[in-house]
């Protein structure tokens, strides 16, 4: 088992481990909001909180993941341009600050819901009004982040291989 987690990630085939793991987290946190908004509205189902918790939880952990895996995939590129390495720089910076929004965030909710541990009625207060703001600004920076992100790829074409094989024209 371990041996195919780290053929995954060592693979040479993969040009990052970074693509691999950066969509399941921004699923996640975009999920999240979601099912705090369900509570304020449905405050008779407890397992929206605790949903809405568990996806703020994994999607940082996901997040933190990710972040590591693109500061190791940064560390692989050679020969940028200039503007590749300022897209680059500006990716990085937006990822850390929302990485830290987004902890914040995360650690407000487990606050909310460890106020209303015992309730089997979800409380409407002052920190679970003051969470659902925080969540939507690390969703922004997150969107922020990942048209950052999209711009590498498409705009600047890192991370992406292009192999020839054989001619683009057919033989008889």
């Amino acid at each position: 088992m371990i041996e195919s987690l780290l053929a995954l990630i060592t693979d040479p085939s993969h040009p990052s481990l970074h693509v691999l793991v950066i969509h399941f987290p921004i699923a996640l946190v975009c999920l999240a909001p979601l099912f705090d908004l369900g509570c304020l509205v449905f405050r008779d189902r407890v397992w929206l909180d605790r949903t809405a918790t568990s996806l703020y939880v994994t999607g940082t952990i996901g997040a933190c993941a990710a972040y590591l895996a693109g500061g190791r995939a940064a560390k692989a590129l050679s020969n940028l341009s200039a503007t590749a390495e300022s897209a680059l720089a500006d990716h990085q910076s937006m990822a850390l600050v929302t990485l830290i929004t987004l902890a914040i965030a995360t650690l407000a909710r487990l606050w909310v819901s460890w106020l209303s541990r015992n309730d089997r009625r979800i409380c409407i207060g002052f920190f679970r009004l003051a969470a659902i703001p925080l969540a939507l600004v690390a969703l922004t920076l997150l969107a922020l982040t990942a048209d950052l992100g999209g711009s590498l790829v498409y705009g600047h074409g890192l991370g992406v291989r292009i192999e020839h094989i054989g001619s683009p024209e057919r033989t008889p």
